[in-house]
């Protein structure tokens, strides 16, 4: 399926935290516990934080994920990337991570993903050639070179 990325702004915190409702809550809560108040704070700061390389995912004229990537000194860093369950196993995860595979490519980065330990799409991210190289007691660590 094809997508565009376009430029996330603040008006687009209720559809993240929707998304991250979605997708995320079901470990958050097991993790942290879910507050709404709290995660639509913490989602404000993160949107806040990661504004400029922020990118809300577009598929069939509907906005349908989120996704953060950011060039740093030595590499590239994944961040955020939430799509919409109604928009998952449609390749768009595959389709927008591989993109950015080829773009580190281009710049002879390596590309570091952090995720939770049982988000179901670290099998995407293995698949595509990511590596772990460390964990702790709630995240994994990945990367290509």
């Amino acid at each position: 399926m094809n997508y565009i990325l376009k430029k996330c702004h603040y008006v687009d915190t209720n559809f993240i935290f929707e998304l991250k409702r979605l997708c995320l809550k079901w470990y958050i809560e097991k993790i942290y516990g879910w507050e709404d108040r709290i995660q639509l704070e913490k989602t404000k700061n993160e949107i806040q934080k990661n504004l400029r390389n922020m990118k809300i995912i577009v598929a069939d004229n509907r906005d349908v994920g989120v996704t953060t990537f950011e060039e740093k000194d030595d590499c590239f860093r994944i961040g955020l990337t939430m799509i919409h369950p109604d928009y998952q196993n449609k390749g768009i995860g595959t389709a927008v991570i591989s993109d950015f595979i080829r773009t580190a490519e281009e710049k002879n980065k390596k590309i570091i993903i952090k995720t939770y330990k049982e988000n179901p799409a670290k099998n995407l991210y293995e698949r595509l050639g990511f590596k772990i190289y460390n964990s702790d007691d709630t995240h994994i660590y990945l990367e290509i070179n």
